[in-house]
């Protein structure tokens, strides 16, 4: 009976003991300091901004946002953010995300393309593409060549001879196609349009010109931006008159005079 009541007595003893090992492991967890958490840093929009502004310095704050909670497109690099266009608005401690900026440089013609200047389209062929060798970022003369015409204003009529000018000159070529950048793939594609850079003021001429002209590309070497006054030419710039000869009309009978020969019968 003695051996029970010690075998009892001890078993009692360790289950004590567990206990107070419990108890103290639970009160010391409770006790213990919280863990820490990590924050880091993150740009916001400092104001609401719309589609397409560029972004300034004063345009954006920092802030500190849970490690946990960072979106993983914030722009963490201040120097990646400023300058750049929106995609669309953002509104005031919205965070900067990559994806709400524009590369300009590759995406959006209207951004890349020079100040001043129009984005216009002709559609081309090999002879008007100096055979398709041009590139973007190239630059180019534009030649047009007009027919003969004759305006009748009612007393007196006006000829406009045949003639070939220089219409533009140093024109930025901006694309192939749909193509700001072409690899060697496209290349291989045929050649439909070309996108051009032009002057706000020359944009009429142009247009006018590919209405009612014939264009053909000069393409300019990679260094010459030199710029020269052309007065374009007619047949008498590039032939002489050897072997022409005009018709005169009298009632009925014609007499040929020839350029060469005073009176030819």
């Amino acid at each position: 009976m003695e051996s029970v009541n010690k075998k009892v007595l001890l078993i009692a003893l360790v289950l004590s003991l567990f206990t107070s090992i419990l108890v103290y492991v639970y009160l010391s967890s409770a006790s213990s300091k919280p863990a820490e958490i990590d924050y880091v840093n993150v740009y916001v929009a400092a104001r609401t901004m719309p589609a397409k502004y560029k972004i300034t310095d004063s345009d954006i704050k920092t802030v500190k946002t849970v490690k946990e909670l960072l979106n993983s497109k914030a722009v963490l690099i201040k120097s990646e953010i400023i300058g750049k266009r929106l995609k669309e608005s953002i509104i005031a401690g919205e965070e900067i995300l990559s994806d709400r900026l524009i590369d300009e440089g590759k995406t959006i013609l209207s951004f890349s393309m020079p100040e001043g200047k129009r984005a216009l389209s002709i559609n081309v062929n090999d002879q008007i593409a100096v055979s398709g060798l041009i590139r973007p970022g190239d630059f180019v003369d534009i030649i047009v060549s007009f027919e003969k015409e004759e305006v009748d204003n009612g007393t007196t009529t006006a000829v406009y001879p045949r003639i070939t000018k220089t219409l533009l000159q140093n024109v930025e070529i901006l694309a192939l196609g749909q193509d700001q950048v072409v690899g060697d793939e496209k290349l291989k594609d045929e050649l439909k349009t070309v996108t051009i850079a032009v002057n706000q003021d020359d944009v009429e001429k142009f247009v006018f010109a590919s209405e009612y002209g014939v264009l053909r590309f000069s393409l300019r070497h990679a260094d010459d931006s030199a710029i020269k006054d052309t007065q374009g030419v007619t047949r008498e710039d590039v032939v002489t008159g050897k072997g022409a000869y005009t018709i005169n009309s009298s009632n009925a009978a014609n007499v040929i005079k020839s350029a060469d020969t005073a009176n030819k019968p």
